[in-house]
């Protein structure tokens, strides 16, 4: 009896080790492996605290210090062992309805999570074969160690992976430096690069051959792949779309790719975690300015108050864009702007002309802000405007990215699941006050904002309440701050922590013509993907 039960815990053990394990691979790759952003993610939001302290990880650790009850009562060994298959048989039951709920989010298959699931199965199927302790308590124990277990995974694999990015780099670079006729572009801010990054590549390449980084290449190792297997000698322009996690990760990349133009988007306290201070992280996209040339052009979002102040600081040729009324600095301006549902219509002056764009199909006015650096290019590199405004008027929303389609029941479903950031939520909001019907937000609460991320989210929860009927949570990270802004804007929108399953409900039930759903963050793709919804365009 007793090796039978061993057998069928042992086989609850593994299914929850595997579940648990893709928890951690999943969490470990939106931290790009990096393991100081995983501390900050276990230390600043209640997910990730929860991991270390929630009632499933002291239960487990109650069950371990429960087992010095069988030394003192020697008939509490096989209620010892019933105890800990009957807590595996309820955690895999547990398992199961995260599955059901579509709650447990898949890895990308990559050299990375391969290496550390091979590693990590290995370690500890050969610690449960060869148990020095009670087998039950023994499963306990190494169930505890899997933690460590990916940990020196990961640490192991950086030191590979470091070896060999510097090798890329080095390689990248002088790819670079034999690619004489090559016009470099890069883009860096807080928010909006890739769209600004990705328009400016469609416009120049009407004229131009144009290579650009792909969608999460955009540190130093992503952009030396983008050259060194993208890179041929027919390539006009390379647009490199730059992040950074610390000082002198823009000035590396700007170093050995030596762009001529740098646009510096929009600057807030994304990644205070990494920085501290938002003088770091507008010091940091200042770097890309600091390594231009001297003939090299910077230019700048003007309706960024952070980028203003970087403006004022640069001594190279400079320009400013807006596409906000009264910002008297821009010499690149939006005006005469008009919004519907599905596009976008305004002029825009430069140079002392003007020219008028109608019918563009992107959702927000924010989105005026990552075109006019690219329509600015593209006419500052010589492209006819006619030209820009015929490719504008076919421009789609890139993926994820205020990205709409249609419910069965007619509600506008808006995608903005790429990367939810302050300025792309409230730019969100500002949208959905088009309609008149429901208007719901699915939220992942924010990362990486450091000391600011309670008043932050407070702050984010008032302008939420000014808008929204409902608001769906995908996590309980922020929830009191987040309902405290809603309560102090004395608004009736209600705040709701809720599986992916719940929402998808709750949409399919409660949403008709009129109403809208913006989805904010890559959790919230979970429920927006089983939605039954046709693209707009």
């Amino acid at each position: 009896m007793h090796v039978d039960l061993f057998v069928i815990t042992s086989g609850l053990f593994l299914f929850s080790l595997i579940t648990n394990l893709i928890s951690w691979l999943r969490l470990l790759e939106d931290k790009n492996y990096d393991l100081k952003r995983l501390f900050f993610h276990l230390k600043e939001t209640r997910k990730g605290r929860s991991i270390f302290f929630g009632a499933g990880s002291i239960l487990k650790w109650g069950l371990i210090f429960l087992y010095s009850s069988t030394i003192t009562y020697d008939k509490f060994d096989p209620i010892y062992h019933a105890i800990v298959f009957v807590f595996y048989l309820i955690l895999a039951l547990s398992n199961l309805i995260k599955i059901y709920n579509r709650n447990l989010e898949l890895p990308s298959i990559s050299v990375n999570t391969i290496s550390i699931i091979l590693f990590a199965i290995f370690a500890e199927v050969i610690l449960m074969l060869f148990s020095p302790l009670d087998q039950f308590l023994w499963l306990l124990i190494i169930d505890k160690l899997l933690f460590i277990f990916i940990i020196f995974s990961v640490l192991f694999l950086s030191v590979f992976f470091d070896f060999s990015s510097d090798l890329l780099i080095n390689r990248a670079s002088e790819r670079m430096q034999e690619s004489k006729k090559l016009f470099p572009i890069a883009v860096v801010g807080s928010y909006g690069r890739g769209s600004t990054k990705e328009f400016t590549a469609r416009i120049l390449s009407l004229k131009f051959k144009v290579l650009s980084t792909k969608d999460s290449f955009n540190n130093a190792t992503g952009i030396a792949r983008t050259v060194i297997s993208d890179l041929t000698p027919s390539k006009q322009i390379f647009i490199a779309e730059m992040d950074d996690y610390k000082m002198h990760d823009i000035g590396e990349m700007m170093a050995f790719i030596s762009p001529k133009i740098s646009v510096v988007c929009g600057i807030n306290s994304q990644k205070m975690s990494y920085f501290q201070k938002i003088d770091n992280i507008v010091n940091s996209k200042f770097e890309a300015v600091e390594f231009l040339p001297k003939d090299g052009v910077a230019i700048f979002n003007g309706d960024s108050e952070y980028c203003r102040a970087l403006f004022d600081r640069t001594t190279n040729k400079k320009f400013i864009y807006s596409a906000e009324a009264g910002n008297d600095l821009s010499g690149i301006k939006a005006y005469g702007i008009s919004e519907n549902k599905y596009s976008l219509s305004f002029s825009v002056s430069m140079f002392g002309k003007k020219y008028k764009i109608g019918n563009v199909k992107l959702l927000g006015k924010h989105n005026i802000e990552n075109l006019l650096p690219a329509i600015f290019i593209g006419i500052y590199m010589g492209i006819d405007f006619a030209l820009i405004r015929k490719l504008l008027q076919e421009v789609k929303p890139l993926p994820g990215a205020m990205e709409p389609k249609v419910h069965k029941n007619g509600a506008s479903l808006i995608n903005d699941t790429y990367n939810a950031n302050i300025n792309s939520v409230l730019s969100a909001l500002s949208y959905m006050k088009l309609y008149k019907g429901k208007k719901i937000l699915v939220l992942e609460p924010l990362l990486e904002l450091g000391g600011s991320a309670a008043s932050e989210h407070e702050s984010l929860g008032k302008e939420i309440g000014k808008v929204c009927d409902y608001v769906f949570l995908t996590n309980n990270n922020y929830f009191k701050s987040i309902t405290k802004g809603i309560k102090e804007a004395r608004s009736s929108c209600k705040c709701i922590i809720e599986s992916p399953a719940g929402i998808i409900k709750f949409v399919n039930k409660n949403v008709k013509r009129e109403d809208v759903v913006v989805f904010e963050g890559r959790q919230a793709r979970l429920s927006l993907v089983a939605l039954p919804a046709s693209p707009v365009y």
